[in-house]
């Protein structure tokens, strides 16, 4: 039996697939231990059901709250004596640029907690410097005081001997130890150390974790999927636990991909809206891949999704600022209280309340399948609000979506026209418990003509971990010129060896292989990220295409090469969708309620509904997990697989 679970800021969502049969499930996400809502679902859907044969793959939140909330382990960082401030002094780079008084960063170490080693290699990979015995016996000492320590020396994805020296020191003590060279094998010291010093930060709390789940289910198997949406086993999470800061949002982008696939659409922008954050991405055939990500101001080096992340979702807080106006977020009602309507002690406004005032969510809608609608409340809060602002608690809630969806078109504009595409030319796939109810207005705001909601689009993410690959993504930096015949060499080289390594971490599987590389014109600081191609003209000729699509022009200059990738992958056992039956007929309302500015609307069970069943708006779609708004003017088709294709109906 396959189970996706991925866990939220406000609901964990479940799929098992037994058989034929697709099951979606949500539970109230308990924050202060996710294992709890997960046990919860997992006995709620599995009770009596093949408990030892069961195929888990997880989307989990646990090191990206842990370094948001700052409740990572005691870590030692350690670094080349004179180098101990590397984290505290970062780049130059300033959120505030002309402000004069700028105020300082976050200072996520102590001088206290970091230890200087005395030794160097240079820039070219030789050893100048050798540590001493004594200098290893004082990190030793020092090292016993806390649970972890990270390490990063300079050039050590040149020449790792000092840090394995370092690691050589330490052993005997019950610390967890996380070497640069390992995570990151890329130059920049900077994001090099700020990825290793969360790696361990987190490390521990991961591995716990895990096995803490992994104890409680008794499965057949359990894997995590990782942020460039591809799955790693336990033991290679608890390891590399920073390559889970976006875990969840993965998932979503997966499932997208392969319902763009079975769609036939290679366009593709996906929406995500839960109940705390809303995650949006461009792709373009395949997602993209960002190596320049970052959390909580810390830079996070290695590959992920490129995924931009905004704090909108249903629980989002509608709020009046110092001067008067309307704002919706980043704050959120989380699970407990959560948002009004959920009757659990919340009574500020939020999305959520705003969509069942004005009648989006219905009353008859059961929120995650099982919890009662609290109307009222819901209307309490919309009308404490809307006194600050003179409006009816309605009224109050229609300028709340206008915020909130202004909002999130922004985000998706970020994705977009601030990338040079245009959103006219994309689909728009909309998931997550409140991508439905907004999906046509965003539609409409940025001039999209088709919007997909697709099958289970509540619990989405957590399909998506069904259709990850066994997958482990490895670099290596290093100076190489494409027109050089050496250097291309070289590369050749540095690529057979990347892949001799993937092999030896995922024994036994039947990989394939995907070669990528860094170019930059000379002199630049950061890089395009381009499939290999062994021949230098053509890899220079597709750099200089993706420069122009990225930055409108190209320079005069010669290229470099600054780091080598190797993503290696498997084929795992991925969910199949089955295809729907054929309508024969119209399918029939099964109520109907009072929406807002639309009168009495229609409302249709998306359980019911068959391959070429049609729908005009307006009109209200309730499944278990979701519920769609289909607003007046707008068309909805059923697909062979159950997907919702809508398109605007020109009056």
């Amino acid at each position: 039996m396959l189970l996706g679970v991925d866990t939220g800021g406000t609901f964990t969502d479940f799929v098992v697939c037994d058989g034929d049969r697709v099951h979606f499930h949500k539970e109230l996400s308990t924050p202060q231990d996710p294992s709890i809502a997960i046990l919860r679902g997992i006995d709620t859907l599995c009770r009596n059901k093949h408990g030892n044969d069961l195929h888990l793959v997880h989307g989990s939140t646990v090191a990206t709250n842990a370094i948001l909330e700052r409740k990572g382990v005691k870590t030692l960082l350690v670094t080349n004596h004179g180098m101990q401030d590397l984290l505290r002094i970062g780049r130059q780079t300033r959120r505030e640029l002309y402000n004069l008084c700028p105020p300082l960063p976050e200072a996520w170490t102590r001088p206290e907690d970091c230890f200087g080693l005395h030794g160097r290699v240079d820039a070219s990979g030789t050893l100048v410097e050798d540590i001493q015995i004594a200098n290893l016996a004082e990190l030793h000492h020092k090292a016993s005081g806390y649970q972890a320590v990270a390490v990063c020396t300079l050039f050590s994805f040149l020449n790792p001997a000092q840090e394995q020296a370092a690691a050589e020191a330490l052993k005997g003590l019950d610390v967890f130890t996380s070497l640069s060279h390992q995570v990151l094998a890329e130059y920049r010291e900077f994001e090099r150390a700020s990825t290793t010093f969360l790696n361990a930060y987190v490390g521990p709390l991961v591995q716990r974790y895990l096995q803490r789940l992994a104890d409680g289910l008794h499965a057949h198997s359990l894997f995590v999927m990782h942020s460039t949406g591809g799955v790693m086993d336990i033991a290679e999470a608890g390891k590399h636990a920073v390559r889970m800061v976006l875990s969840g949002p993965a998932g979503g982008l997966v499932a997208a991909g392969e319902v763009g696939r079975q769609l036939g659409r290679d366009t593709l922008i996906s929406f995500d809206m839960g109940g705390t954050s809303t995650d949006v991405a461009l792709l373009t055939g395949a997602a993209r891949i960002t190596v320049e990500g970052q959390i909580a101001g810390m830079p996070v080096a290695v590959p992920m999704l490129d995924i931009h992340t905004i704090g909108a979702g249903g629980g989002s807080i509608a709020w009046r600022d110092a001067a008067g106006l309307l704002r919706v977020g980043p704050e959120s009602a989380g699970a407990d209280p959560g948002p009004a309507c959920y009757g659990r002690g919340g009574v500020r406004a939020t999305v959520s309340d705003a969509n069942v005032v004005l009648g989006r969510i219905p009353e008859s809608a059961m929120l995650a399948g099982n919890m009662t609608i609290h109307i009222d409340r819901a209307q309490q809060a919309l009308e404490t609000l809307g006194r600050s602002f003179a409006l009816g608690a309605e009224e109050m809630a229609a300028g709340v979506l206008r915020v909130a969806e202004e909002n999130m078109a922004a985000a998706l504009r970020v994705v977009s026209v601030q990338r040079g595409f245009d959103p006219a030319d994309f689909a728009l796939l909309c998931f997550g418990g409140g991508g439905g109810l907004h999906a046509c207005a965003l539609a409409e705001a940025l001039g999209v003509h088709e919007v997909i909601i697709p099958v289970g689009s509540g619990a989405f993410s957590a399909m998506g971990m069904l259709s990850g690959k066994r997958q482990c993504d490895l670099s290596q930096s290093r100076h190489l010129l494409p027109e050089d015949p050496q250097s291309m060499a070289e590369a050749e080289t540095i690529f057979a060896e990347l892949e001799k390594q993937a092999a030896s971490r995922m024994p036994g599987l039947d990989l394939q292989f995907s070669r990528s590389a860094d170019v930059r014109y000379a002199g630049q600081g950061f890089h395009l990220t381009l499939p290999w191609q062994a021949e230098g003209a053509v890899l220079a000729e597709n750099f200089v295409a993706a420069h122009l699509q990225a930055y409108g022009h190209v320079l005069g200059r010669g290229l470099e090469i600054m780091t080598l990738r190797v993503s290696a992958f498997a084929d795992t056992r991925t969910l199949a969708l089955p295809p729907l039956a054929m309508a024969e007929s119209d399918i029939q309302p099964s109520g109907c309620s009072a929406v807002y500015g639309a009168g009495d609307v229609p409302h249709f069970r998306r359980a019911a509904l068959l391959h070429g069943h049609r729908i005009d708006g307006p009109a209200l779609l309730l499944e278990d997990t979701a519920t769609v708004w289909l607003p007046e003017h707008w068309r909805l088709e059923v697909s062979l697989h159950g997907h919702l294709l809508l398109h605007r109906v020109m009056a």
